[in-house]
């Protein structure tokens, strides 16, 4: 069978894996096959750790290995070879391990006689790898090759993590202590770093406190903000939000203060939003856009809880606390001279950096479990589940607007999923939803559906139109292959 052949078969390996609506160690195994067949390697194998000292093996399986040979790869493993794949975050290869005075010392490399190694680290909650070693004599893996690896890997990386789902439960879950004694309504996830969110919100919410939060646009700051008063002797009054961002630079003293008649044309009495948090917590979104003429009242406020509404001789007293957020950097500005000083020492009091998805990468379970509840109930519609090989492309996916633009692409995947009937939200679905491509860099996965998509459409028109034949030529189930078809808007009357 020629590379062509090869490789389109480990992607149609690594397809079902995706699609998997059981344990996926069963498809696992076949990719892994692939992998073995494609590189021409000895073996492959895969291994996850407890921790990034990779001392401790939690989960294993491999291709190509008796049980001996699998300790013997630990040990090398072990002694080295992981430990440089994990710690640097990079791959690993090297063309004869037993000349490699990073690895040539190691007792297990010289008895096993390596030569080609090729390590690539895995993504998930847990460090991992993904291990192929050479055939003798065979010399080092084409770049090529590397590549391939490089790319399988990081969706069997998350398919990894899912097949060792069941000891999700019985982990600890550092989040819990501060989940049993505070109000954290909708906040999903268990990893270290939303605990340690937990905790700051924990030692600032009982104390009237301004507080500052931080971190990049989308990660929740708004629900920190919340959490916060919804734990503090305030948390009877009002939570009174303002995006400083959203209101034009005349109206936001305004929106902040109110105004007296008189103050501008046309102006009544009007409530600002100081007021209308009386008593309670007025949150300043985006506060870095707050006008510098502005700043300055803002300043008074925070300094002795006084403030003078627009056209108003009398100054009036306030009973709020101000938590505010930016993904700003404010030190920046200072230095820019675009912020106050004196201000940013005052917002900064107690600060609360919230992390990006990528830094809790292992609360995606959780926050897709969460926001597909949230949007079904929002939009009326059924509560599909999904698949496993959803949840992986989910983790093997790269978030940059972070949980705000993971809502907005579930949104698109479960109205898709609801309007075919779909039994499961598969990857497809969310993959629709991300056809736009304005980089115009072609990632591994829309490479992956423009490979299943010609696909198709090849082996329909080898077919001669007949669905039920290309199933069986591509040992795919009909139903699947029709729904492919359905996904692709292949029309039988275009195929030659």
């Amino acid at each position: 069978m020629d590379r062509t052949a090869l490789e389109r078969d480990l992607y149609l390996n690594v397809l079902r894996l995706l699609e998997a609506h059981d344990s996926p160690t069963g498809p696992l195994t076949e990719v892994l096959v692939g992998l073995v067949t494609l590189t021409e390697a000895e073996r492959a194998y895969i291994e996850l750790y407890q921790d990034e000292t990779a001392g401790e093996r939690r989960w294993s399986t491999s291709c190509g290995c008796t049980t001996s040979e699998e300790e013997q790869i630990r040990a090398v493993t072990s002694r080295g070879i992981v430990a440089a794949a994990i710690v640097s975050g990079q791959t690993v290869h090297t063309p004869f391990a037993l000349l490699d005075p990073r690895f040539s010392a190691s007792n297990s490399v010289k008895q096993q006689r390596l030569e080609a190694v090729l390590c690539v680290p895995l993504q998930g909650a847990s460090p991992g790898v993904l291990y192929l070693e050479g055939r003798r004599g065979a010399g080092p893996f084409a770049p090529e090759v590397v590549q391939v690896v490089e790319n399988v890997a990081r969706f069997i990386g998350t398919t990894a993590q899912r097949a060792t789902a069941w000891n999700r439960s019985a982990a600890p879950d550092p989040t819990r202590p501060f989940r049993e004694r505070l109000r954290l309504d909708g906040i999903a996830g268990h990893s270290r770093a939303l605990a340690s969110v937990f905790e700051q919100v924990s030692l600032s919410c009982p104390l009237d406190v301004t507080v500052l939060v931080t971190g990049p646009s989308g990660t929740g700051k708004t629900q920190i903000a919340q959490a916060i008063h919804d734990n503090s002797k305030r948390r009877a009054g009002p939570f009174v939000e303002l995006n400083c961002a959203a209101i034009p630079e005349g109206l936001i003293e305004s929106e902040l203060f109110g105004a007296m008649p008189g103050a501008f044309p046309g102006a009544r009495r009007t409530t600002g939003k100081v007021e209308a948090a009386e008593g309670g917590t007025l949150f300043l979104d985006e506060i870095a856009e707050i006008p510098l003429a502005a700043q300055g009242k803002l300043l008074q406020l925070l300094q002795s809880k006084q403030y003078y509404a627009l056209a108003s001789p009398r100054l009036a007293k306030a009973n709020v606390r101000v938590i505010a957020a930016t993904n700003a950097d404010l030190e920046q500005l200072v230095a820019e001279k675009r912020f106050r000083e004196d201000l940013f020492y005052r917002l900064n009091v107690f600060t609360i950096r919230m992390p990006s998805l990528a830094e809790r990468r292992e609360d995606l379970g959780d926050l897709v479990d969460g926001l597909l509840d949230r949007l079904a109930e929002e939009h009326g519609l059924p509560r599909l589940r999904p698949s496993p090989g959803f949840y992986v492309y989910c983790e093997a996916t790269e978030w940059p607007g972070n949980v705000r633009q993971l809502r907005h692409r579930l949104e698109a995947a479960l109205i898709r999923a609801a309007a075919e009937v779909a039994a499961y939200i598969e990857p497809r679905h969310l993959m629709e939803a991300r056809q736009g491509n304005e980089s115009g860099c072609v990632s591994f996965h829309e490479a992956t559906r423009i490979f299943q998509s010609n696909l198709i459409r090849r082996e329909l028109a080898k077919a001669g139109g007949n669905i039920s034949e290309m199933a069986r030529c591509l040992d795919i189930a009909r139903s699947h292959a029709y729904n492919l078809t359905k996904c692709f808007k292949i029309k039988l009357s275009e195929i030659d």
